[in-house]
């Protein structure tokens, strides 16, 4: 059975339940979403072992979190979430994500780069958003301050700073043990 491209939000939320893969909802379609190479999980599951246990009390969610966008639902590789709203354990979906962290693919990086950064940008309560390179040392973070975007300068070492939450990650560890070698800028 293949999903009406015109379900209403929760008409998706019912279906995608009963789905053997995974799809999002995108400004009123339904979009399979795309998997990610084991280099890609298992460095956005090192970066969900690093946050844990510094975010609490806050929680901290891995790729099978939907995420409430203005107009559709999104899956991210870490999300990141303060708010009382998403702290039921029966909930499926995030809709106060404090800090959402992609991790990029060949396949995922536009999207993440562009539709996802729109939409993402537009939750009242997400302070940061990162984007992480799966296939080279690249990193690079934008902030909302004071109301406005502000894009960090890629980094391909030392720290990934969430500031929102008070956390620095080493950036050369975490590629280290991903075993991502090549540094590119």
């Amino acid at each position: 059975m293949s999903a009406d491209p015109h379900l209403t939000l929760g008409e998706f939320l019912d279906w995608e339940q009963r789905q053997e893969s995974k799809h999002e909802f995108v400004a009123g379609r339904v979009v399979a979403f795309a998997g990610g190479t084991l280099g890609h999980t298992f460095l956005a599951n090192l970066l969900v072992a690093r946050i844990l246990p510094q975010a609490a009390p806050c929680r901290t969610y891995g790729s099978d979190a939907l995420i409430q966008t203005g107009r559709s639902f999104r899956y991210a590789d870490v999300v990141v979430t303060c708010d009382e709203r998403d702290r039921d354990p029966a909930a499926r979906v995030v809709v106060g994500p404090k800090v959402i962290i992609e991790v990029l693919s060949e396949s995922t990086a536009a999207v993440d780069r562009g539709e996802k950064l729109d939409e993402y940008r537009s939750i009242d309560t997400l302070a940061e958003y990162v984007l992480l390179d799966s296939r080279t040392r690249w990193c690079a973070t934008y902030r909302r301050r004071e109301g406005a975007w502000l894009a960090s300068l890629p980094i391909a070492a030392g720290e990934l700073v969430l500031e929102s939450l008070g956390i620095a990650i080493n950036l050369d560890a975490l590629y280290d043990e991903a075993g991502i070698e090549s540094v590119s800028l």
